[in-house]
């Protein structure tokens, strides 16, 4: 094992993916969002494929950093505009964004006195939503972009899975070998052909399982292509994603299948049917007929006996347990004191390894940063509700609303919530929705001057959309 942070080719690949990063945050672009999911999907597997290459694992890899390191810059482009005030037209989106980067920033400060440096590995990963909502709400008004988001998003996912499918029936080297370096042979499996659980090109199985999920129900209930490839992505990912064994994932994609017409009125049910028959007939069948198949169906039909399940009951007890100790630290572990800070070693004190979202949140930002971060949670569905009143047929918006229930119910299960995740494109397109949306009504056509405003916005940091906006 390696403790080298400035291997060579990690150190070149680190500086390439950070600074095409920089360059697509600083110039406003759209492509920043496509890149930045490019970089999260794949550089764990090009950290592998490098420490295979020289014959060590190196847990301070700086490849492992580029992640933060984009999404890094794509927040540092709004964060003036976040804690500033600004004009009439971003009060909304401030409102937002601006508590969770209180309780961030207040988590970040308490995380450093306790962790040291995991804060600062940290860091980027509790960011990464302020620059991903941002984005998304910059360019809301042109649904081709997001249309090409979605696309984009999916066709990764696409490239996850199937690249997850042949690491199950080959078993690449350089994931055998990182199974064996980090000692993960035997809670993921053995690094044989059918016997270790897939993981793909993410960091372990659940963070690969919630990932393939998100694809899963955007292709299931958005739909951003057509039926010919629509169907045979969506197999290709619930398979890949069932390999994973995490039952979090499953649970999401019924669930937001389940909800999306319950919560919105005017959703099409034929979304609603279809994605049931694929859920609970096509991936199982062709589950079944695949090696290795069985194990899938069999750890994810214990949902249906929970009460019965000894992994569920003892991550009940556990959450028990972890909750009355994350209520005994009102301020919080900070960030870092989970998950990085045993990686890094630097910890004075760590919180109970439980991946319980609810949990790790009160854990991390103490109980004053709990309450700012639900404060976001909750503006970005009332926001959701003010642009389902103005246009109730935005299918982009109907399929946030399905994404955050869902998403509420497996939080208990698994910490997704405070990463690069492309459901903060999809807040901050709602919130752009809503701002456009009053940006229009606000125009009146008696007035021939133009409208000015005094204050930042927005606007200011990234540039205006008529002025050769960068796509």
């Amino acid at each position: 094992m390696s403790d080298n942070l400035f291997e060579p080719i990690a150190l070149l690949i680190f500086i390439v993916v950070s600074a095409v990063g920089s360059f697509f945050a600083l110039s406003r672009s759209s492509w920043f969002v496509d890149y930045a999911f490019f970089v999260v999907a794949f550089n764990r597997c090009a950290r592998r494929i490098v420490d295979y290459h020289n014959g060590e694992f190196n847990p301070y890899s700086l490849i492992s950093l580029t992640p933060l390191v984009v999404c890094g810059f794509g927040s540092l482009m709004v964060l003036g505009t976040v804690l500033r005030p600004s004009s009439t037209a971003d009060t909304r989106i401030r409102k937002v964004l601006l508590p969770y980067s209180i309780a961030v920033a207040f988590a970040f400060v308490v995380g450093f006195a306790n962790s040291k440096f995991a804060a600062v590995y940290a860091l980027g990963d509790y960011l990464a939503p302020v620059g991903l909502v941002a984005f998304g709400s910059r360019f809301a008004f042109d649904e081709e972009i997001c249309n090409r988001w979605c696309r984009n998003f999916c066709l990764i996912v696409f490239a996850v899975s199937g690249y997850g499918l042949w690491q199950f029936y080959t078993i690449p080297p350089w994931d055998a070998f990182w199974l064996l370096e980090v000692d993960f042979d035997g809670y993921m499996g053995q690094p044989e052909p059918t016997k270790m659980t897939l993981f793909s090109t993410l960091q372990e199985r659940g963070p690969a399982g919630m990932f393939m999920a998100g694809g899963l129900i955007l292709l299931l209930l958005r739909g951003v292509f057509s039926h010919v490839f629509r169907w045979p992505m969506a197999g290709v990912i619930g398979y890949a994603m069932l390999l994973t064994y995490t039952r979090t994932s499953v649970i999401l994609c019924i669930a937001a299948c389940v909800l999306f017409p319950v919560i919105n009125r005017n959703a099409n049910l034929k979304v609603l049917i279809g994605s049931i028959l694929f859920l609970s007939a096509f991936v199982p069948l062709i589950v079944q007929q695949l090696p290795g198949g069985e194990r899938a169906i069999e750890r994810v039909s214990t949902l249906a006996n929970l009460h019965e399940d000894g992994s569920f009951r003892g991550r009940l007890q556990f959450f028990r347990a972890s909750l009355s100790e994350a209520m005994s630290e009102p301020l919080g572990l900070g960030l870092g004191s989970h998950g990085l800070s045993g990686k890094v070693g630097t910890a004075a004190r760590s919180g109970m390894g439980d991946s319980t979202g609810y949990v790790q949140t009160l854990r991390t930002f103490g109980w004053i940063g709990a309450v700012l971060v639900s404060i976001s949670l909750f503006g970005l569905w009332r926001n959701s509700s003010l642009a389902i009143e103005r246009d109730n047929s935005d299918s982009t918006v109907l399929f946030f609303r399905a994404w955050f229930a869902a998403g509420m119910v497996v939080f208990y299960s698994g910490d997704w919530l405070f990463t690069a995740t492309f459901f903060w494109v999809i807040s901050g397109y709602v919130l752009g929705r809503v701002r456009y949306g009053e940006d229009f009504e606000f125009e009146d056509s008696s007035f021939d001057e133009p409208r000015y405003s005094d204050e930042p916005s927005l606007g200011f940091v990234f540039g205006n959309a008529s002025n050769g906006d960068s796509r």
